[in-house]
């Protein structure tokens, strides 16, 4: 299955929004950085900074036949040789399609494009089962939690840390 990542645009932020129906959702893909309800100008002025500081962020776009069906950023930190993934997200008509070790390896190939690249790492809440189980698929590590971190409608949530080094990333990539 063909996915193409692209630039996200202004234009896709409207079909991006529709994806997530809750405060719940929301917190889920974006963490406590955007408010619910989701706010244009917020996600606006994340795009106007894109690739412009450092460490810099890369919003990006995932295109099936022409179709927007997946997200992601990318935090370059080049003093610290890391990439931090976030925001990753389908869109709710292609989950559960086998969609993830596509995604996974279209995003771990740009945070690995820049060669000082050495650690990509992410944070996923613990009760989001899916998403860890195609990290690890994907090669990230678990690394350990930061316990109640986030609360949310009545629950506190517990953040999981997990990485892939250089080294991991390469030897995955000369097996397939």
């Amino acid at each position: 299955m063909t996915l193409q990542s692209r630039k996200f645009q202004k234009r896709d932020i409207s079909e991006l929004f529709a994806w997530f129906e809750t405060e719940e959702l929301v917190l889920a893909w974006a963490g406590a950085a955007l408010t619910w309800p989701l706010q244009r100008r917020a996600f606006v002025e994340l795009l106007k900074h894109d690739g412009q500081h450092s460490p810099y962020r890369e919003v990006w776009a995932v295109d099936r036949s022409d179709e927007m069906i997946g997200h992601f950023q990318i935090v370059f930190n080049r003093r610290l040789r890391t990439a931090g993934l976030g925001r990753i997200a389908l869109a709710p008509h292609v989950r559960g399609e086998g969609l993830s070790k596509t995604l996974m390896t279209l995003i771990l190939d740009h945070a690995f494009a820049p060669a000082w690249v050495h650690r990509v790492e992410l944070n996923v809440f613990s009760q989001n089962a899916r998403a860890i189980s195609a990290y690890e698929r994907a090669g990230f590590i678990f690394e350990g939690s930061r316990r109640q971190t986030t609360p949310i409608q009545g629950e506190i949530w517990d953040t999981h840390l997990m990485s892939i080094l250089r080294p991991e990333f390469d030897k995955r990539t000369e097996r397939e």
